[in-house]
């Protein structure tokens, strides 16, 4: 029996799939390591992005990737139906999947929904933050998007939450009963060198309200701590303006460093110089940041508790606010053997419960999946 085609549609996932410098978000980065996860146990995976000048359809890590519309072409307003909706089309045709897989509330959510209803295929919707799963999503102001979105839902197939809050949320805001398939990381097979660690690391898009200047706070507030602040503005047509802002700032702080936007392939470089992980933003899914903070044993100072992974597992220490941030920053950085306990939970938690093949194996039984026992031929 031929197995069942995947198609991950996942415009902004380029950068993610590819390694090339650019913007790389939390979604298309689980997006990409799910894809090859798939892949690499057999079975046929593809990917939709937007075309960022690659080839029309590459195979990387043996996902094929299959470009569609140019993310900024078209009149302003119209172009929301094309090329955007009708290049998202016209790559679902050529593709033929059986099982179309997005992530992220939008107005994506129900346009995939359409085709695959159209065409009798499954939809899967994976939830990317907990946003997703309140009654109304604040981060969709756009009317269509919402109803876009709102009808995408319901008409999917399978909706999967990233975490067992955001399935209870599912549960009584939606009446959808959503299976828990946590993000995936890649775990090294040892943990970074405390040896080499020497600074506080803050990974993400730099924007408002992931709150960055609580690191600049920190940095004020502990003159003898190094803070490296990595990460570029979002893509447009969000601005840019709070990644200006904090790079004005920043500058005027002597022991604070900016790496500027950074290529997934780049960021262990950044991992191994780090004695702590530092988390600001209130409101999240599950963090990929602090996954891959924890697969390297290093513990994490965050706002947010993903269920129960600090406070329960003790992969860090769980703030209320900014001066409690500040106190957690200070202490653990003059407490090597605690950040080594603390480290050392992070990393048996992340072996546990995200590594590729545990994952992989959820997803496989949510999706009614076999595994291959052969790599797919692709035509």
């Amino acid at each position: 029996m031929t197995p069942a085609r995947i198609a991950f549609v996942a415009p902004l996932a380029w950068h993610a799939i590819s390694g090339e410098a650019g913007y790389v978000g939390g979604a298309e980065m689980q997006q990409a390591r799910l894809a090859r996860v798939l892949a690499g146990r057999g079975h046929d995976v593809w990917m939709i992005v937007a075309d960022f000048g690659q080839p029309a359809r590459v195979t990387i890590d043996g996902v094929t990737v299959e470009r569609s519309y140019a993310p900024y072409a078209g009149v302003p307003g119209l172009r929301f139906f094309h090329p955007r909706w009708s290049g998202i089309a016209a790559a679902l045709e050529r593709v033929q999947p059986d099982i179309v897989y997005q992530r992220t509330a939008g107005a994506l959510t129900g346009q995939c929904a359409l085709w695959a209803s159209a065409h009798r295929r499954r939809f899967v919707f994976a939830s990317a933050h907990d946003f997703d799963s309140l009654p109304e999503n604040p981060f969709l102001g756009n009317p269509r998007d919402r109803w876009l979105y709102g009808w995408g839902l319901r008409h999917a197939d399978v909706v999967i939450a990233q975490s067992e809050a955001q399935a209870d949320a599912f549960r009584r805001n939606h009446g959808i009963v959503s299976p828990v398939v946590r993000n995936v990381i890649e775990v090294p097979a040892a943990p970074r060198a405390e040896e080499s660690a020497d600074r506080v690391l803050w990974l993400g898009t730099i924007k408002a309200d992931k709150r960055p200047e609580w690191v600049l706070d920190a940095a004020r507030a502990l003159p003898s701590v190094h803070f490296m602040l990595a990460g570029g503005p979002p893509p447009p047509p969000m601005s840019g303006a709070e990644d200006r802002r904090v790079a004005g700032l920043a500058a005027a702080i002597p022991n604070v460093a900016l790496a500027g936007r950074v290529a997934p392939g780049e960021v262990p470089r950044l991992l191994a110089r780090a004695a702590l992980f530092a988390h600001t933003s209130p409101a999240e899914g599950f963090p990929n940041t602090l996954l891959e903070a924890w697969a390297y044993g290093i513990p994490s100072v965050s706002v947010v508790d993903p269920d129960g992974a600090v406070s329960g597992a003790g992969t860090g220490v769980l703030v209320r606010n900014r001066d409690e941030f500040v106190e957690a920053i200070g202490d653990l950085m003059y407490d090597s053997g605690r950040r080594r306990v603390l480290g050392e939970a992070a990393r048996r938690y992340t072996l546990a419960r995200h590594a590729p093949d545990a994952v992989a194996h959820v997803l496989e039984g949510v999706l009614g999946l076999a595994t291959p026992t052969s790599a797919t031929q692709k035509t």
